[in-house]
């Protein structure tokens, strides 16, 4: 299934007037979504592979991980600002030693509206990086966005979504309320099927393969594994075959996509749903 991305401004990613430090990658895909470039971001490696979207400068820095950056190289750069979300808190008293701390909540258990809190993290970002007409321009650049998803859906017929992902041959985590992904496809006129509450962080539920055959008029999207092999096993079970969607060919696949990022995650999580539905190319 081939994908156009939408476009990111022209220029090259400048970067802030401000020296900026990324640890989380949701900010990290934000600030490059907008054209603003960090000094350094943490896990570059793991981003390209889990997220992928948009891409990392070349000039950006890799600090290490999220949660146990390099401190000496965090030192040396010598930041204004350090951005991390609500989940890193454990670690601002260490990182407020290098340079003021900035935090962001996307996710609360489940609850609230990811999408609209992403979006308000942008605006503040670009502010924060002395570029408020960046963010601007890239929320609307986003609306443009979901509003073609919308328009492209409405004229097919839609049923109520499954959103799943394969954890084993057996067990699948379903995206519920509270999740990025549900928050962007209520974004574009679908409906999740799955109605019940989150048990898990950032709105999901680990089940059975056999609980989706409750939902027989729903259709089932999945979302590539990041192992890849869950995926291939989940496919080859049994209870996979048996499912009544399964069956009637009702099941649509979507390549992996961050389940846990912000605005730019959930513009091409529309995306790349809206195609797969829609049997156009995105």
């Amino acid at each position: 299934m081939a994908y156009a991305l939408p476009t990111l401004a022209t220029a090259d990613a400048e970067r802030p007037k401000v020296r900026v430090v990324s640890l989380n990658w949701a900010m990290s895909e934000t600030l490059y979504a907008m054209n603003i470039e960090p000094v350094a971001a943490a896990e570059i490696a793991g981003y390209e592979r889990m997220v992928g979207y948009p891409p990392t400068p070349p000039g950006v820095i890799d600090l290490g991980f999220q949660n146990n950056p390099n401190l000496e190289l965090l030192s040396a750069i010598d930041p204004d600002l350090i951005l991390i979300q609500s989940w890193q808190a454990a670690g601002r008293p260490v990182l407020e030693r290098f340079a003021p701390v900035e935090s962001f909540t996307l996710y609360d258990r489940g609850k609230g509206d990811p999408v609209e809190a992403a979006r308000g993290a942008a605006l503040r970002l670009a502010s924060l990086c002395g570029n408020p007409a960046a963010g601007s321009e890239f929320l609307s650049r986003m609306d443009r966005s979901f509003a073609d998803c919308a328009k492209r859906l409405a004229a097919k017929e839609q049923r109520p979504i499954l959103l799943v992902q394969a954890l084993s041959p057996t067990n699948l985590v379903v995206f519920t309320g509270g999740s990025l992904f549900d928050s962007a496809m209520r974004r574009i006129g679908l409906q999740n099927a799955w109605s019940k509450p989150p048990t898990l962080l950032w709105g999901s539920t680990q089940i059975g393969v056999d609980a989706l055959a409750a939902y027989s008029q729903a259709r089932i999207v999945w979302i590539a594994s990041p192992d890849g092999a869950s995926s291939d096993s989940l496919f080859s079970s049994d209870l996979w075959r048996q499912l009544p969607q399964v069956a009637k060919g009702d099941v649509h696949q979507l390549p992996l996509i961050w389940g846990f990022g912000a605005l730019p995650t959930a513009e091409r999580f529309a995306r790349l749903l809206t195609a797969a539905l829609t049997g156009s190319d995105g």
